[in-house]
């Protein structure tokens, strides 16, 4: 191995086959001799040309294109390695609003609105999102804040009420609605016919399962249309088939939720329908990316 080269200036040891200093950039080659032709270097990366040589050793540029230098060789600039600032490597990156996007059945783009606001009102006849065409919509629906990228929608007591559509199993309480398809329906107790009624014979249809919840069809206007009684244990709601159907209503799945009785409480989860299951918004309700709502007969979906 060849010795080390002490640089003339600095006085560090330096490979004999390095061209430069390491630390200071002084040439390594030894001074031509007085009245000696200077030595010619390469024009394309500066290294000295070997007399002789038609191409650069280091390069493979043609020779007979470089010249003399005017002057003394240039030594190339060595910079240490180091850790760049961390202001540096930030990239301001401005995150997009979260959106409202109209869901539409025919899979065309609808309506597009960004929540550039804390509060973004909706209605049909106020706010900035207005649904002048849906008669089910309140003139004052709902409101949505929003907190950074978290939202949160309110339900300002509208008429036909916002649901959100389930995407888990949902714990439903008595008095709860829920849309199933087009059908509005809630959970409510089921009277226990009396001892006398058992007696007597009155007529109740079926004979008494045990059953101590019922889900009733509502109408518009708040009428009540059919009673259907929940069984303790599993009970299918279908278009046509199950212990729930609805085959007049083309928006229900064949299978389409299942509702279980338990003694800790009922729990409702969809069996992913094509249409969903949603529940009725109470007060408020956080909102994740995904989600989609119903204000009156308009879906959402929430972007983020």
């Amino acid at each position: 191995m060849a010795r080390p080269v002490k640089c003339p200036r600095c006085g560090r040891d330096n490979d004999a086959s390095f061209a430069y200093c390491l630390d200071c950039g002084q040439s390594m080659r030894p001074a031509p001799p007085a009245g000696a032709a200077p030595a010619r270097h390469c024009a394309g990366c500066g290294s000295p040309l070997q007399a002789g040589f038609k191409f650069c050793a280091h390069c493979g540029r043609a020779a007979a294109s470089s010249t003399a230098p005017a002057g003394p060789p240039v030594a190339p600039r060595v910079v240490a390695p180091s850790t760049p600032d961390e202001t540096q490597l930030q990239v301001a990156v401005v995150a997009a609003p979260p959106r409202l996007s109209a869901v539409r059945h025919d899979g065309l783009p609808g309506l597009v609105l960004e929540l550039l606001r804390e509060e973004t009102l909706c209605g049909r006849t106020e706010g900035e999102l207005r649904l002048s065409d849906d008669p089910t919509v309140s003139p004052r629906h709902a409101r949505f804040i929003r907190k950074g990228t978290q939202v949160r929608v309110e339900d300002l007591g509208s008429v036909n009420g916002t649901y959100l559509r389930l995407r888990a199993p949902h714990r439903v309480t008595v008095g709860e609605e829920l849309r199933i398809g087009r059908q509005l329906v809630r959970l409510e107790p089921l009277p226990r016919r009396a001892a006398s009624d058992e007696r007597e014979g009155t007529a109740w249809g079926s004979a008494d399962t045990g059953a101590t919840l019922r889900l009733s069809q509502l109408l518009d206007g708040g009428g009540v249309a059919e009673i259907f009684p929940l069984g303790p244990g599993e009970n299918t709601v279908g278009r046509d088939a199950g212990d729930v159907t609805f085959p007049g209503d083309r928006y229900v799945s064949a299978r389409h939720a299942l509702i279980k009785v338990e003694p800790g409480g009922v729990t409702i989860t969809d069996l992913n329908s094509s249409n969903g299951t949603f529940r009725k918004v109470i007060g408020s309700a956080d909102l994740t990316a995904g989600d989609q709502l119903l204000l009156g007969a308009q879906l959402f979906r929430l972007d983020a």
